[in-house]
């Protein structure tokens, strides 16, 4: 399938961790839901005010994180597309954002060359992780 929607580049594309979604972020601020099986969109996740860098499920499948250069990670549900929580705190481009390995946490790092950990749950920075000489681009 191709699955065209986006108006802008694409930035990242992943499947569901159960391989029956994929979802995609683009330079046209959006993130993208859409059904593995027919390419159709499900859910068009709008909030971000800059391009959306990179787009990740959570390891149930039950969220997607994504970030952006507006300096902001983004937590949605993936059953109805809806913003959960919008994660504040970074100062420059966050070019990067994952979940941890049992999806209670996530992980960012931005061009402001800090890395931050965040509660998957309500959204909240649990620690920030300082030093690095150079920005952040992959986590």
């Amino acid at each position: 399938h191709t699955l065209s929607g986006h108006t802008s580049r694409v930035n990242s594309a992943s499947f569901s961790p159960d391989g029956s979604q994929v979802v995609s972020c683009s330079s046209d601020k959006t993130v993208r839901l859409w059904s593995a099986r027919d390419g159709k969109a499900t859910h068009t996740l709008s909030g971000h005010t800059k391009c959306v860098i990179s787009a990740s499920f959570s390891p149930d499948g039950s969220q997607v994180v994504s970030c952006s250069s507006d300096k902001t990670v983004r937590l949605w549900s993936a059953r109805d597309g809806k913003a959960t929580h919008t994660l504040s705190g970074h100062t420059d481009s966050v070019n990067s954002a994952s979940f941890s390995p049992d999806g209670s946490q996530m992980v960012s790092c931005s061009s402001d060359r800090t890395v931050r950990l965040w509660s998957a749950s309500d959204g909240k920075s649990t620690h920030t992780l300082s030093g690095h000489t150079e920005m952040c681009d992959i986590v």
